[in-house]
């Protein structure tokens, strides 16, 4: 029986499904003696060595910068750091990175991705990933769930989809209430004291604390809300700033994501396109045209929906592995498979045509339900350490009190359907499963961040911005860099001919140089720039032997032994986004 690796079909919500990178405080066996829990924060940056060729520290900063009487926040950090010393002239700085979220490790994302940024910035910066307060190695942390079993109760619950049933946007509904009364119960004074303001102004200090006036940025997705609220808070301290996969910040703030979806459907027939393209040796779904394509597909939808089938793995008897292939599972991993599709694309499309012949395995293997309730149900986590089970621990408390609201923050059962419908226009079938994991998370949100933004859009930057956008982004289209470059002096917006969410999904050698230029002398690419993709979305011969490159595994290689076009290449067959976006899943 063939089976998708657990690995491909992890999750989506804007770019850290099941960071297992290194398990919360701990080196990987045999490494050096390296401990995340006993590492001491202070005022300054006193770096300490750390997984091999890194450096780590956690920096000391006021829980709430409105209150400095309620405590403090340890941001940890790691960096990679530049070929040059600080006093040679070739030395730019360091560079900070954001993975999306809310709630993604920037720390896990330099070290798992750290050679290839290198390789593509060049060996003049320092290499900084930190986590934002409240999330991965920064306390304190954000942890609404006492125990595996609590959080299996809540999650196996939850719906992912509020159409698979009669009851299921109801039920969501009050999962919301229930979501909300545990962080005012629990921990209201770390649910408060995360916001995106907060962080930008941690980002601040984090350069104070390196004697750089200047922040040089690259944040995707919702790293690019993030670095589009320092530049609105702090627009005389952006350096060289890159922000990937533009989310409107206007409309983040007002807690509206209905425009979110206006590329998704565009973005599945471009997948569809591709496979027309591709052929039958290519694409296991091939037909004459896409419209034949989406109909098959809309086929198995509609059939799982109404008949879903069961899976059922005896193969090893002391394992058996068995679970039901529905609705919600399917349009999941669709919707996932738009995020990475030149990593993703080819193995779900086998997946489909092995549905359409009765075969509900692979689509069902390695889905979010499958790996979740896995991990929960074995109590697969690290004891030491405060319970943490995923997406909406972390990102709730940032994304909802961000909201900017005088009036009562709590949406009736009425007004939540008004605001699926509005997202429903623009994608009917994946408006279901993004609701109740994005703008719908927030409906009975009753917290409001201390440290809340206030600010302006429309600013005149130190250094103008590098926007960059796909041309068919499922979560962040388009029209979102063109409307908050709008606001950006002198800013410019790339755009990358490909499908998938933010640049990294997809290998343009183009883009990358556009990126080099501008990190080593602040180049900004002409306006109108359009960067084609160097690669297919199908490319591999159907069933050979299943994708393999899904997760990049380290090399003992120096950053400088990459080119530019394999450093670019490597980042889109990452699935790192994809587990950045967790719907659910652990965080350590």
């Amino acid at each position: 029986m063939w089976k998708m690796k657990p690995s491909i079909a992890l999750s989506v919500h804007f770019t850290v499904l099941l960071l297992t990178l290194s398990s919360r405080g701990s080196s990987p066996a045999g490494k050096e003696t390296f401990s995340w829990v006993t590492l001491p924060a202070t005022a300054n940056l006193t770096w300490t060595p750390c997984f091999d060729t890194f450096q780590c520290t956690k920096l000391a900063l006021p829980l709430q910068y409105s209150d400095p009487e309620a405590g403090e926040a340890q941001i940890a950090l790691i960096m990679s750091p530049s070929n040059y010393s600080s006093n040679d002239p070739n030395y730019l700085g360091s560079v900070l990175f954001n993975p999306g979220g809310p709630g993604g490790s920037g720390v896990s994302f330099v070290q798992e991705l750290g050679p290839y940024f290198r390789a593509v910035i060049g060996p003049q910066y320092d290499l900084i990933g930190f986590d934002p307060r409240g999330i991965g190695q920064s306390t304190p942390v954000l942890s609404l769930f006492k125990s595996p079993p609590e959080a299996l109760e809540f999650y196996s619950t939850y719906p992912q989809n509020v159409n698979e049933s009669i009851s299921s946007f109801g039920r969501f509904y009050a999962q919301a209430n229930i979501l909300g009364k545990l962080a005012v119960d629990r921990y209201p004074t770390i649910a408060e004291s995360v916001s995106t303001a907060a962080v930008a102004t941690d980002m601040l200090n984090i350069a104070k604390a390196l004697g750089q006036d200047k922040v040089n940025y690259w944040g995707v997705s919702y790293g690019s809300i993030l670095g589009a609220t320092f530049a609105a808070m702090f627009p005389d301290n952006v350096g060289r700033f890159i922000i990937d996969g533009v989310f409107n910040s206007h409309q983040w703030y007002q807690g509206d994501w209905s425009s979110s979806l206006l590329d998704t459907d565009d973005a599945l027939t471009a997948v569809y396109d591709a496979c027309v393209e591709a052929g039958p040796s290519l694409c296991a779904l091939h037909d004459k045209s896409s419209d034949l394509i989406r109909a098959r597909v809309n086929k198995l939808i509609d059939s799982l929906h109404v008949a879903p089938l069961a899976v059922y793995d005896d193969s090893d008897p002391s394992n058996i592995s068995f679970g039901v292939a529905d609705y919600t599972v399917i349009v999941l991993q669709i919707f996932q498979m738009l995020y990475t599709p030149f990593a993703s694309g080819q193995v779900i499309f086998e997946a489909l045509a092995a549905l359409e012949q009765g075969n509900a395995s692979a689509i069902w293997q390695g889905s979010v339900t499958m790996a979740n309730d896995v991990d929960l149900a074995t109590c697969n986590f690290n004891a030491s350490q405060p319970f943490v089970v995923g997406f909406l621990d972390i990102s709730a408390p940032i994304a909802c009190g961000d909201i900017i609201a005088d009036e009562d923050r709590v949406r009736t059962s009425d007004e939540a359907k008004s605001d699926y419908q509005r997202m429903a226009d623009a994608s009917s079938t994946f408006a279901t499963t993004w609701y109740p994991l994005s703008e719908g998370r927030c409906a009975q949100w009753p917290i409001k961040a201390k440290d809340a933004f206030n600010g302006s859009f429309t600013q005149n930057t130190s250094t103008p911005i590098l926007l960059i956008t796909n041309t068919h982004d499922p979560v962040t289209p388009m029209v979102g860099a063109l409307n908050m470059s709008s606001g950006f002096t002198g800013s410019i917006v790339l755009q990358q001919n490909s499908t998938g969410h933010t640049s990294l999904s997809g290998f343009s050698t183009c883009t990358a140089e556009a990126i080099h230029a501008y990190f080593a002398n602040g180049t900004l690419p002409a306006v109108g720039t359009l960067c084609q993709t160097d690669t297919r979305i199908f490319e591999n011969p159907s069933n050979s032997s299943g994708y393999t490159g899904v997760t990049i595994t380290p090399l003992k290689r120096s950053a400088e032994d990459y080119s530019l076009g394999e450093a670019a290449r490597a980042l889109a067959g990452s699935n790192f986004l994809a587990k950045s976006a967790g719907f659910f899943g652990r965080r350590w």
